[in-house]
């Protein structure tokens, strides 16, 4: 099971362009005392073995419930083209050593989910660091309906002081039978903390409130199946 976090990898690209990405988490769980190892070891091998094209990203699971219990997440991001090549089965004595040695510090997975991205918002969303992430499993009932009214909800709310990504889960998915996830980026926990409207000024939050009441009117139904929120480790 272990060997199964890293052989597969997690594969986004995070743009307001409309660029196609995909992507894949591989949740896992370290104990206290090793983690610190395991991010060097993360660190130290794709600093200088990172697929072109491609964004490793690690995550530490900071705010969940009891169920939702891993402690960490490694992730990797790119386009189409990069999620071809950082899959496409070749290995090395490299690659098998840092498997080794990483899965000898985890103590057991958790789940693993892929899936495709939709949209994203936010000012330098393709560049900027958003450290502070929400994160949202959510059940949708129409699919194009919701994707309608939140594109709708974005032309006539458009911040700048929140990262936010939309993506379908297409291989997976738990029992509780969720079709998307959501993250929420913020620059620091005081803004995560504070939520969207007390990082807006008045008028904005006026125009927020009635740009979501029309999205919740108008989407299809939606419900949350799971939230949390995740710190950003390393990106490479």
């Amino acid at each position: 099971m272990k060997k199964l976090i890293l052989i597969a990898l997690f594969l986004t690209a995070i743009s307001v362009n409309g660029q196609e990405f995909y992507w894949t988490y591989y949740n896992f769980t370290v104990e206290p005392q090793n983690e610190a190892a395991v991010l060097k070891l993360v660190e130290d091998y794709f600093k200088e073995h990172k697929q072109d094209g491609v964004t490793v990203r690690f995550f530490e699971n900071h705010f969940h419930d009891s169920d939702n219990n891993y402690t960490h997440s490694i992730a990797f991001s790119g386009s189409l083209e990069a999620m071809g090549a950082q899959y496409s089965g070749k290995q090395n004595d490299t690659w098998d050593l840092f498997l080794t040695r990483v899965n000898q510090l985890i103590k057991s997975s958790f789940s693993s989910t892929m899936g495709q991205g939709i949209s994203a918002y936010g000012a330098d969303s393709a560049n900027g660091v958003w450290p502070i992430q929400h994160y949202l499993y959510l059940k949708v009932a129409d699919n194009n309906a919701f994707v309608t009214a939140r594109k709708k909800y974005f032309s006539k709310f458009k911040s700048d002081v929140r990262l936010t990504v939309l993506g379908s889960i297409n291989s997976g998915n738990s029992p509780h039978g969720e079709t998307h996830m959501v993250i929420q980026g913020y620059k620091d926990f005081k803004s995560a903390m504070a939520g969207m409207d007390a990082l807006l000024p008045p008028d904005q939050v006026e125009a927020r409130r009635k740009a979501w009441k029309e999205f919740s009117e108008t989407n299809g139904g939606v419900s949350v199946v799971r939230s949390g929120t995740r710190i950003l480790l390393g990106k490479w």
